[in-house]
């Protein structure tokens, strides 16, 4: 799970296109993201204007992507709104596009558009919905209650199994084999101690071994779970991504330690049988989500962590075999 922008279609083309083609669209593509990235929005839109006219459909999106692009960051919403709706057209499945004529809907006033495109890709499955976030007016559009009853629709629950020290019907104690099997987790680097997923630029959870290749703590950061994807924490008896001190303390009881954490945090854990677990509370940034109790704490980090009793058992079960 990532937010950031694919290469991928990029080579299909250069790999259908004739060579020259090719050549001339990888040259000014290279030139429109070196002038994206130092804010040179209209020489990016000079460079990528002849490519609308390609006979070639996966030009014409590549070109409208970055148009629209070029346009949203210089403001001019109503431009990137129809560059937007030429790469939709093309490839309706493709998820950032689609994100992009979602705000520019909202941003020309358009709120019924852009609440029907982020139904379609919540309906599609994304995960991630960093980008949707991010965008200008997009703190104002998911304060909406119709925007947040839209979420509440295509929630995902992320069921944290207390009794069974599972995340994702992975358990504590697992080999990293089965854990990337179960997970359907690919890693570029095997010998890497964790498996993470991420949404944009921001770790959503991370599952973290040992020297044995045996899962040894989940870690799961709460509040940028809630914030970019459509998962909902849900540990059963009551306790959500809305669990509150003073919720958890009435639930799992008095916490085994409590210490205070940077940025006016809290971080209370609990020994439970299987598992040591560990919630950090904190003043959520703003703006505050919807659905918490005003001026609570809101949880950001959930930590659960083998217990070395456990450990000692798989030992033991070894040797026996």
């Amino acid at each position: 799970m990532t937010g950031r922008r694919s290469l991928l279609p990029v080579f299909l083309v250069l790999l259908t296109c004739g060579h020259g083609e090719a050549d001339d669209l990888s040259t000014s593509l290279l030139r429109a993201r070196e002038a994206a990235q130092s804010h040179r929005y209209s020489e990016v839109i000079e460079l990528m204007t002849p490519y609308n006219s390609a006979d070639d459909p996966e030009v014409r999106y590549i070109a409208a992507a970055e148009i629209g692009r070029a346009y949203f960051h210089l403001g001019r919403y109503q431009a990137a709104h129809r560059a937007f709706q030429e790469a939709v057209r093309l490839h309706p499945e493709r998820v950032e596009t689609a994100l992009y004529l979602e705000a520019t809907s909202y941003l020309i006033g358009d709120k019924a558009q852009a609440l029907s495109i982020l139904r379609e890709v919540l309906r599609s499955g994304a995960r991630d919905l960093y980008l949707a976030m991010t965008l200008p007016g997009e703190k104002r559009f998911f304060s909406d209650p119709e925007v947040q009853d839209l979420l509440e629709e295509f929630a995902v629950p992320l069921e944290v199994d207390l009794a069974n020290a599972t995340l994702l019907g992975v358990a504590l104690g697992e080999t990293r084999s089965r854990v990337a099997e179960i997970l359907a987790a690919n890693s570029s680097d095997p010998s890497a101690r964790s498996l993470t997923a991420s949404a944009g630029p921001f770790l959503i959870w991370a599952f973290v071994f040992d020297s044995e290749q045996r899962l040894t703590e989940i870690l799961v950061q709460a509040e940028d779970l809630f914030r970019y994807t459509p998962y909902r924490l849900d540990f059963g008896d009551g306790l959500d991504w809305r669990t509150t001190p003073a919720s958890a303390t009435t639930v799992l009881g008095a916490p085994s330690s409590t210490m205070a954490e940077a940025a006016r945090g809290i971080a209370m854990t609990w020994e439970l049988p299987n598992l040591i677990l560990t919630l950090d509370f904190a003043e959520p940034r703003p703006p505050r989500p919807p659905g918490g109790p005003e001026g609570a704490a809101m949880l950001r980090t959930v930590r659960m962590q083998r217990t070395p009793a456990a450990g000692v058992a798989d030992s033991l079960d070894r040797m026996d075999e």
